[in-house]
């Protein structure tokens, strides 16, 4: 399968409007990765929206930044939940072939965010 350039913004504003989800985005132009398959990056795009979205009742806050150390995309929603669930370890395999990772930088209380860092 030949590789494509997929543009990250328009990925997640796709996958925003297919799942109607309450959201604030902070999307920068220009973030794209080369892939012949963008079926697992999608799975794991909609997992972190879920995973961070089941522990709060306000809006999720979804950002895409690039920077001289790669790209990132936060999941990020205040919370009062105090547990957290485990995230599933096949995430990170699932991105391995975007040579990513998926990060938890959550505060129990207060904040849950995921990040998905892709690197340069």
């Amino acid at each position: 399968m030949e590789k494509e350039s997929i543009d990250l913004r328009d990925l997640i504003l796709k996958i925003r409007e297919q799942k109607g989800v309450d959201t604030n985005l902070a999307l920068e132009f220009d973030c794209l990765i080369e892939t012949d398959d963008v079926k697992p990056l999608v799975k794991v795009i909609n997992y972190a929206i879920n995973y961070v979205n089941q522990l709060t009742d306000q809006p999720l806050h979804i950002s895409l930044n690039a920077s001289m150390r790669g790209i990132t995309i936060s999941f990020m929603a205040f919370t009062a939940s105090m547990d957290f669930p485990a995230i599933n370890p096949k995430v990170n395999e699932a991105l391995v072939p975007y040579n990513a990772v998926l990060e938890q930088k959550s505060e129990p209380g207060k904040y849950a965010q995921l990040l998905i860092n892709f690197k340069e």
